[in-house]
């Protein structure tokens, strides 16, 4: 383990009496030169033209497939197959000749193959919107870049580092605390296995000066939160009410049956975006439903599927040259509203909704915190994973191995899932189980 690593892990561990008053500690500091480098190039953006975006967006894509072709052999060998050289880039709207990788084309080679010669980066797996896992690297200042883009579509809606959050996402620690105070971030993390009415009264039981600003976290959760929050008794229910700035919502789409119970209990004032663990798309929501793509993070493109008006969302990832991701497919479904040199406006017509399964004891578990929110290890041994619920208490991980010299052991010690009172059991499967429509859903029946 890095020192940094070391440090964050200590700093995460401080009480909040103690850890409180880092919040005070700019961003500028904690993350360094990287975080400073891309919110002044958001600064930049903002007040660009079309045009002038989309010449700088060429030269930087033009950049990066000359890089992967010459030190990434996946990507000089996959143009090569499909008869692509990078002179056929002239203009932006050559960049259509570039052909689309999709996660399986990814996970056909390995991770060696697919990474730049030479390059030390952070290992990091993702479950994916379909339950379809991927191992890749992020460059070393990939989060400072993601802090510096979160916290600009943070702030536009009133967010300040030194207000406290109240975060909900995979995290499980001792079964006895309910919650636990997270100093490099300023926020209360919530245990993920503890019932959301203990959720609401640990809440309601800290000190009067402790103020929870923000919700930030999974829709599904937040919105079975705004579901504990609203059997409080009611002065109760209007103080907390009274004193929340707003909520993020991110990791999943924020369908209606979660996003109405949010804004009629806790707030209206909802920050929504799109993104994803590859960290080669981040959009931000700018109406209700659409969402418009930074383009100091990467580059979006509506690619028709050749089936009516339907599009995919293809991405490019501008700054990692460890693990480069080119016209990525991301596997999402949208509607193209409109683009402007680097930036496509879009809406969502199928992407990350939040499923439950129950325990023994009746308590839901929304499956994105289970999955995705753990990162678990054994995702470098799957190529897709699906989730059958047999019974209340009892469910089946359907698993398509990546080989099969995969078995169930190695599956069950590279899945973190003991703490939950539910049974767990595998079926390995050769090929996903797919709706009539030929779709992959994360759970199934």
């Amino acid at each position: 383990m890095s020192v940094l690593a070391v440090l964050k892990k200590r700093v995460e561990s401080l009480p909040a009496r103690v850890g409180r008053p880092l919040a005070n500690v700019p961003f500028s500091l904690r993350l360094g030169p990287e975080y400073m480098r891309a919110q002044r190039a958001i600064r930049r953006a903002e007040r660009s033209t079309c045009t002038a975006a989309t010449t700088g967006t060429l030269q930087q894509l033009r950049d990066l497939v000359r890089f992967a072709i010459d030190q990434v052999e996946f990507y000089r060998e996959f143009y090569r197959d499909k008869g692509f050289s990078p002179g056929e880039l002239q203009i932006l709207a050559d960049w259509e000749r570039v052909p689309v990788v999709t996660k399986a084309d990814l996970q056909g080679v390995p991770l060696s193959a697919r990474t730049a010669h030479d390059a030390k980066g952070m290992k990091i797996n993702t479950g994916g919107t379909s339950g379809q896992p991927l191992e890749f690297y992020l460059d070393h200042h990939a989060f400072a870049r993601e802090w510096a883009h979160m916290h600009h579509l943070w702030q536009a809606h009133g967010y300040r580092p030194q207000h406290l959050k109240l975060t909900f996402r995979g995290k499980h620690f001792d079964p006895a605390r309910v919650l636990r105070y997270n100093a490099v971030h300023n926020e209360y993390v919530v245990n993920a296995n503890a019932p959301m009415a203990a959720v609401a009264q640990a809440v309601m039981a800290l000190p009067r000066s402790t103020v929870i600003r923000w919700l930030h976290g999974y829709p599904s959760l937040v919105a079975e939160f705004a579901h504990a929050v609203a059997a409080l008794p009611a002065m109760e229910r209007a103080t907390f009410r009274a004193r929340l700035s707003g909520v993020l919502l991110g990791s999943e789409y924020p369908v209606p049956v979660y996003r109405t119970v949010i804004e009629e209990v806790l707030t209206t004032n909802v920050v929504s975006w799109y993104g994803h663990s590859e960290m080669a798309v981040l959009a931000r929501e700018t109406a209700r439903g659409v969402y418009e793509s930074l383009p100091t993070y990467g580059f979006a493109e509506a690619v028709p599927t050749g089936q009516g008006s339907e599009c995919r969302l293809v991405c490019t990832s501008l700054h990692n040259r460890v693990h480069p991701f080119i016209r990525y497919d991301t596997g999402d479904l949208v509607e193209p509203v409109s683009h402007c040199g680097g930036s496509l406006a879009f809406r969502i017509t199928e992407g990350r909704v939040g499923d439950f399964i129950h325990d023994r004891q009746g308590r839901r578990h929304s499956l994105t915190a289970i999955i995705f929110g753990r990162h678990h290890e054994a995702f470098s041994l799957v190529r897709h994973l699906q989730v059958r619920e047999d019974a209340p208490g009892v469910a089946t991980l359907v698993v398509t191995p990546r080989t099969s010299a995969v078995d169930e052991s190695a599956l069950r010690q590279g899945f973190d899932l003991d703490d939950l009172d539910i049974e767990w059991r595998f079926q390995l499967v050769s090929e996903p189980v797919r709706t009539q429509a030929g779709k992959i859903r994360l759970k199934i029946t």
